[in-house]
Parts: C-alpha cells; sequence; structure tokens
C-alpha cells in the first residue's frame, strides 16, 4: 500500500484536509499547504500538514500524539500553533503555515537583521521548551518559520517517538547532521547544551549559507557522520567579529557554552538591533 501523500502527484485530500500544493521535503515527510476541516473550528484559510514517512502503529500513532500535546500545550509566541493529528496509514499532523517561508527557504530577500531576530525567537522558543522538560530535536534552518516580526520554531523531531529502536545516528539526514552536536552522535541525550550547539550551527549556515563541516552529502548520511565526527566545526567568512563569537561560543565543548537558550536569543536580539 503506497503512503498516504507521498508517492506521485500530491492527492485531492489527506484526512479531511483539502491539499493545495506541496510545500517541501522534509525529514522523514513532506508538507503540504491544504485547507482544513470546519472540524477544528480555526480561523485559519490555510495550515501546513506533515505526512510521516512510513507505516505506523497505533501505539507509535499515541505516542507521537502525547508528544505534540506537549508541545502545543508550552506558552511561547514564538512556537508554531499545532491544530491536529491523525493516523492515516501513517502519522500526520496539522499545524500553523507561514507564508513567509523558512530561514531555508524564505520567500523573499531577508536582510541580516530579520535573519538574527528569527534566530533569536527561535532561541527563545527552545527556552520555552527547555524550560517545560522539552527538548525539540531538530533545530535548522528549515524549521526556522519566518513572521513579519521575526520567526517561530516548528517540526518538533517526531521521527525518535514515532520509530522507537532506531538510533539517532540511523534517524539523521545528512541535511540535519551539521546541526547535531557531536556528542549526540556519541550516544548523549539531547539536552540543552545540546540544542545550544544546533543554534550555532544553524545561525552559521542562515548567516553565511555555509555548513561548519562545508558541504555533506545528501544522499549519504553515514557519510555526513563521518565527517562530523572526524573533522573540527570551522566558522566561514563573511561573519562579524561578534556573530562568529557568538556561534565559537555554542561549539564549545560542553560546560563552556551559554547555560541557556534563552542568553543566545538575548545576545541576537542585540545582534539585531545593531545589524
Amino acid at each position: 500500500m503506497d503512503v498516504v501523500g507521498l508517492a506521485g502527484a500530491p492527492p485531492a485530500a489527506i484526512a479531511d484536509y483539502q491539499v493545495v500544493r506541496v510545500l517541501g521535503e522534509g525529514n522523514h515527510g513532506r508538507f503540504y499547504l491544504a485547507r482544513p476541516p470546519a472540524r477544528l473550528g480555526i480561523p485559519d484559510e490555510f495550515v501546513a500538514v506533515k505526512v510521516f514517512t512510513g507505516q505506523h502503529s497505533e501505539q507509535a500513532y499515541q505516542r507521537g500524539v502525547r508528544e505534540l500535546r506537549a508541545f502545543a500545550q508550552v506558552s511561547s509566541p514564538y512556537l508554531v500553533k499545532v491544530y491536529d493529528a491523525v493516523l492515516q496509514d501513517s502519522f500526520l499532523y496539522a499545524m500553523e503555515y507561514c507564508p513567509l517561508g523558512s530561514l531555508a527557504a524564505p520567500a523573499r530577500p531577508l536582510s541580516r537583521a530579520e535573519v538574527l531576530r528569527a534566530m533569536a525567537h527561535a532561541a527563545y522558543a527552545l527556552h520555552a521548551l527547555h524550560e517545560a522538560g522539552l527538548t525539540h530535536g531538530d533545530l535548522k534552518p528549515a524549521n526556522v518559520l519566518l513572521t513579519e516580526d521575526g520567526g517561530k520554531l516548528s517540526d518538533l523531531g517526531l521521527a525518535r517517538y514515532l520509530t522507537p529502536g532506531v538510533t539517532l545516528t540511523g534517524m539523521a539526514s545528512a541535511a540535519s547532521v551539521e546541526y547535531l552536536d557531536p556528542a549526540l552522535l556519541q550516544g548523549e541525550r539531547p539536552s540543552r547544551s545540546t540544542e545550544v550547539f544546533a543554534l550555532g550551527a544553524t545561525l552559521h549556515r542562515a548567516l553565511t549559507g555555509t555548513g561548519l563541516y562545508g558541504e555533506l552529502p545528501d544522499s549519504e548520511p553515514l557519510l555526513a557522520i563521518r565527517r562530523v565526527m572526524s573533522a573540527k566545526p570551522e566558522i566561514a567568512a563573511g561573519l562579524s567579529q561578534e556573530e562568529a563569537d557568538l556561534v565559537r561560543a555554542c561549539l564549545a565543548p560542553v560546560g563552556e557554552r551559554p547555560a541557556t537558550a534563552k542568553e543566545v536569543g538575548e545576545k541576537l536580539e542585540e545582534l539585531a538591533a545593531r545589524a
């Protein structure tokens, strides 16, 4: 059986959502622009629907729903709203749609101040999750969505809950490996500290267009992991001294990084105000 919405042309509908078009591919799934069903009772004309690759059991669905519910209950203006979750062979959920795109694919050119402000808001969103006892698990430019006044953090890393028993290295795509603290690849658990590393790596890519390890092989995650484990991250040219210092602080050894994502966010706001 084909997984709903992931093969061929986009379907006219997914569950009771009317599909408008494909928004893009993400880790472990595809995003669609869709019209929400009346049952949700929300004013939004459009929502973004993520359909995960593969079929999922009722147990996996319940795990995913629990995590989404916890995410939705965190109070932060910088987290996207999550509206719904459905199991229809594969797992899918609906969230707020941000038409300005993401730091990875903005709908228009961005000023440096806009990039820094969007990253500051993502850092505040991370801090709110951490204060609630959660980690995001998949911070990268594609998951920092753009708004008129900054940004919002989206796409909680649900693969770890939907695919029990699969290691982090097995779940990582080449597109995500550059944002992972190498300690995670050595078996450490996600934490405030590992996500501060991800903030630094995401900021570096968003400002320079270059990865900390150069361009990793898109279709070969194991080779990407090997490079990350064997090479030291390199700061690209094009950053101001303060921006480079902030990236270095985020990538520093555990214990020497900023203690919280909020600290990083405050520094980013300072830089945005002067950009």
